[in-house]
């Protein structure tokens, strides 16, 4: 069996390098734990919490003041509702923060939920504008929520994003395995030995306490990613326990952490 050296696969920037997508919490916006059975979502907590709604678009909630929202109320555990010009009300089961009574901050936006609902909930707090934000929601109920098998999103109808790190082993045929690493959200590019293509894994945290990630795929034809052509793979899903299979590249992904 082929080894792995520092010539030929190393995490390095000549073989596999890793791109952020931005990540950058302040730390200063309270932690909202949110449950809205109504809207297909049982419990989700985040400095931002999504809710979807077929009929209506998507509802945004912070437990703090962000562009584009409108004061709503003061959360404090119990049942809330959230009244918005123009969208109706939306009812809670439960909203509140692990430090105390909340000022509730909301908007919603007429956007496509895919024909269904769930909840999205992310910890990325700097936004230099109310589209930039919600670009950012688009993108991850879009690109990513709405996209991932939907076995996956009945068995975890809350996909929350954050800074934990996913450490993954890769075990490509007729080679030793290679340990990568990076924050979920953020994009591995792994280097195919022996050949030109550059394997993009974007991992995503489906459940912390199984450590089961969803590993969004693309492949590049050439090492440089700023003009090769890029081919989406599609989601899969890996755990320490059940490895995920590829066919080309010949290969699985192994989780070895995701905390």
């Amino acid at each position: 069996m082929r080894r792995f050296v520092q010539r030929s696969l190393v995490v390095s920037s000549a073989i596999c390098l890793s791109v952020s997508v931005g990540w950058a919490a302040g730390g200063g916006r309270p932690m909202l734990s949110v449950s809205a059975p109504a809207f297909g979502c049982p419990a989700t907590e985040g400095a931002f919490v999504v809710l979807l709604d077929p009929g209506r678009g998507m509802l945004l909630l912070s437990g703090a003041k962000f562009v584009g929202g409108h004061r709503v109320g003061r959360a404090s555990g119990g049942a809330f509702r959230v009244a918005l010009p123009r969208s109706g009300a939306w009812e809670l089961a439960r909203a509140d923060s692990a430090a105390g009574p909340v000022a509730m901050w909301g908007a919603a936006y007429r956007v496509s939920t895919g024909g269904g609902g769930g909840c999205v909930a992310f910890d990325h707090e700097q936004f230099s504008s109310e589209g930039d934000l919600v670009t950012y929601v688009q993108w991850l109920v879009n690109d990513v929520y709405l996209k991932l098998p939907q076995a996956e999103r009945e068995r975890f109808p809350a996909l929350r994003l954050s800074n934990r790190t996913v450490r993954l082993r890769l075990q490509l045929a007729g080679y030793e395995p290679a340990l990568v690493q990076e924050t979920e959200g953020a994009t591995i590019a792994f280097r195919v030995p022996g050949t030109p293509r550059v394997l993009l894994l974007r991992p995503f945290v489906l459940d912390e306490t199984t450590e089961r990630v969803a590993i969004d795929l693309s492949i590049a034809d050439q090492p440089d990613l700023q003009s090769a052509q890029k081919r989406s793979l599609g989601f899969v899903v890996a755990s320490a326990a059940q490895p995920a299979t590829l066919a080309d590249p010949a290969m699985t992904i192994q989780v070895e952490s995701a905390k």
